[in-house]
């Protein structure tokens, strides 16, 4: 892995300068939860997830799901990405009804849950099983486009209303080096990632000719769909009241 300081290296710098910073939106949104004193809970281990929520300035805390996604299939991606994360949402709440630690943390708060999934030439990829197929994911990313479709389900803890919405964006590269490949399947991150998919890390950047949709988005969390989303969760709350 690249050391800290070299260019080549991969953190949350990486994610935050590929999302574009925070925006007034951002600012907005994070300013209004902090007014609703309401509590932001991130339903997802991803890295790149937590650190788009940050950028946003949205402080949140970190509850995982832990349920065996391969076990849920559907056909359609935009579908098996909503079902799973209703499903991520499902196994917090319903863990939160035996164990006191969870339902203290997810209490009166509003439960961001998401999944993503990678769809190129028709087929729908997720997280590569090994090495080798990382690698082949990689490759052909500079060859044909990848597409990524996401969902987003915010789940109001204190009502149990739900507000979900799904996104698609594509990303075409130029053709992915070797050392390239090497480099990504050698530091690892990559095999976290729907199809081995990492548009923010330095050695693909450079890479990125057209994106059809959002840098966001295809990093696993739109800021446009969960702003939207969080936004009609604060008013139907406000409307409740």
């Amino acid at each position: 892995m690249a050391s800290a300081s070299s260019p080549d290296a991969y953190g949350e710098h990486s994610v935050v300068a590929a999302s574009g910073g925070r925006t007034p939106a951002d600012a907005a949104l994070a300013d209004a939860l902090v007014a609703s004193g309401a509590r932001v809970v991130l339903g997802s281990k991803s890295f790149t997830r937590r650190a788009i929520l940050t950028s946003m300035g949205i402080e949140h805390d970190v509850v995982v799901a832990d349920i065996d996604e391969r076990a849920i299939r559907r056909d359609d991606p935009e579908d098996l990405v909503l079902v799973l994360a209703h499903a991520k949402a499902d196994a917090i709440v319903r863990r939160a009804e035996t164990d006191e630690a969870t339902a203290e943390a997810i209490a009166d708060a509003f439960l961001v849950t998401s999944d993503q999934v990678v769809v190129h030439d028709g087929a729908i990829r997720e997280k590569p099983e090994d090495a080798a197929e990382a690698r082949a994911f990689i490759a052909s990313y500079g060859v044909t486009p990848p597409s990524t479709v996401g969902a987003i389900v915010v789940t109001d803890v204190r009502t149990g209303a739900r507000f979900a919405g799904g996104d698609r964006s594509t990303i075409v590269f130029a053709p992915v080096p070797g050392e390239t490949i090497e480099h990504l399947v050698r530091e690892g991150e990559c095999m976290s990632c729907a199809g081995g998919l990492m548009v923010e890390h330095p050695k693909m950047a450079p890479l990125v000719k057209e994106i059809q949709g959002s840098m966001d988005g295809l990093m696993g969390l739109s800021k446009t769909l969960l702003g939207d989303l969080l936004g009609k969760a604060l008013e139907a709350r406000r409307e409740a009241s």
